[in-house]
């Protein structure tokens, strides 16, 4: 079971993950300006990178929502298990008593 601290990391590592895909679209736009093209060659490239950009951000979000599902399932089933729990030790104590 997880404790405390972990949404910290979540938050974490979004911000490395925003960080690197704004980091990478900002360093190949800098690089398509600085090399020598056509302006017509760059507009392509950087058209090409957006579409890039954007499916790699689609792939990204599913990765997060499948992950975010699977931590949904953990938490109930724990949910659950400690419900089982509190459901025996209130059967426990009535028949003690």
């Amino acid at each position: 079971m997880r404790k405390i601290g972990h949404k910290n990391q979540k938050k974490s590592v979004s911000k490395v993950v925003t960080g690197m895909l704004i980091g990478s679209v900002v360093g190949a736009t800098v690089g398509w300006l600085t090399a020598p093209a056509s302006g017509r060659e760059i507009r392509r490239r950087i058209k090409d990178e957006v579409k890039d950009a954007r499916e790699k951000a689609k792939t990204a979000a599913g990765n997060v929502e499948s992950k975010a599902r699977e931590l949904a399932a953990e938490i109930s089933e724990s949910a659950e298990d400690v419900r089982a729990s509190v459901t025996r030790r209130k059967k426990t104590t009535s028949t003690s008593r």
